[in-house]
């Protein structure tokens, strides 16, 4: 009986020395568990630095209005809209018959003044005419030349030509109409030169150059690349969107872009620095309104104040505060503070 409570207590006892020890030999915490993950993005210079991008439409390079001089009854439009014109072609005309009338009596009126005036002035020429009647029948020969020649201007516009070489844009009358003297009938647009019409924001209009190398791709052309020769920016912003109009101006020779057709532009403005861009997310702002961002500073997270500029779609620049081969914290900074130890993943 004795040997077995000695056996007992010998057991009791080796079995509470390999828990003393296993105790004691537990993993201890590391420095590190207490770290928070965090994602780093160093900080480079943008390869797009000195470029602005816009959408925008392409327009034609001018519209010429034409309505007829005269009035009338509109007999025949020979063209629809988008029709390409070349300058010099008949576009349109009047019913010309009263105008026709017109010019035919007028004529007949011209032939029977200088029928008398050769008359008279042969008597005139023999000494046998006072003066006064020769002076009478001179201005009656002149009235009739110039109801003639109104007569005959009268005559040729009832026909409308196209003064430039283009495409029709708007046909704003159609056969039958009476036409008004002044009131368009149709449009004519030049587009041997196109210009993309673009809205610059007003913290950007002063950056832009007016000789500022351009970029203009047209979707609907299948993405195709055209240069721009000219910036042209308007002084005066509109009130709602806070945006200057500006207009680049692209040679056209094929005539393959027209009026409406959506595009992109890129401008470059010739700087030579290169800015610095962060996602916009990770900028923060303290209670005094001071921006900052986090960062990594060897294996702590460090707070370093910014100045920021523009966006540039989910990126924004940074003007001041930052230098290249900074590591700044793009995830898990909401967890961080100042000094506190991060482990980058």
């Amino acid at each position: 009986m004795k040997n077995i409570f000695y056996r007992s207590t010998a057991t009791a006892l080796v079995l509470s020395i390999a828990v003393l020890y296993g105790c004691t030999h537990e993993p201890q915490p590391k420095d590190d568990d207490s770290a928070v993950n965090v994602k780093i993005e160093p900080v480079t210079g943008s390869d797009d630095a000195g470029t602005f991008d816009y959408t925008g439409s392409i327009e034609e390079n001018s519209s010429t209005a034409l309505s007829f001089p005269t009035l009338g009854t509109i007999e025949k439009i020979h063209v629809s809209e988008g029709d390409v014109v070349s300058a010099g072609q008949l576009l349109a005309r009047l019913d010309p018959t009263s105008a026709q009338g017109i010019l035919d009596a007028a004529e007949a009126a011209l032939k029977q003044a200088q029928d008398g005036y050769n008359r008279i002035k042969s008597i005139y020429d023999k000494g046998s005419l006072p003066e006064v009647q020769m002076v009478d029948i001179e201005t009656k020969l002149q009235q009739a030349q110039s109801s003639f020649s109104i007569a005959k201007k009268n005559l040729q516009n009832c026909t409308l030509y196209s003064p430039v070489s283009g495409v029709i844009g708007k046909k704003m009358a159609e056969t039958g109409e009476s036409a008004i003297v002044g009131k368009t009938v149709l449009t004519v647009l030049d587009i041997s030169s196109v210009k993309a019409a673009i809205s610059v924001p007003e913290n950007e209009i002063s950056l832009i150059p007016a000789d500022g190398k351009s970029e203009i791709t047209v979707e609907a052309l299948g993405d195709k690349v055209f240069y721009g020769t000219a910036i042209e920016k308007s002084v005066s912003a509109t009130m709602v969107s806070h945006t200057y109009p500006a207009h680049i101006t692209i040679a056209n020779p094929k005539q393959e872009m027209l009026p409406g057709m959506v595009c992109k532009v890129r401008i470059r403005t010739g700087s030579a620095s290169r800015e610095i861009t962060i996602p916009i997310n990770v900028v923060q702002t303290m209670s005094g309104g001071q921006k900052f961002v986090w960062a990594d500073n060897r294996g702590t997270a460090k707070r370093i104040g910014i100045t920021t500029g523009m966006a540039k779609g989910n990126r924004v620049v940074v003007t001041s505060g930052l230098s290249a081969g900074d590591q700044i914290i793009t995830e898990g900074y909401q967890k961080v503070s100042e000094g506190g130890k991060i482990n980058v993943k």
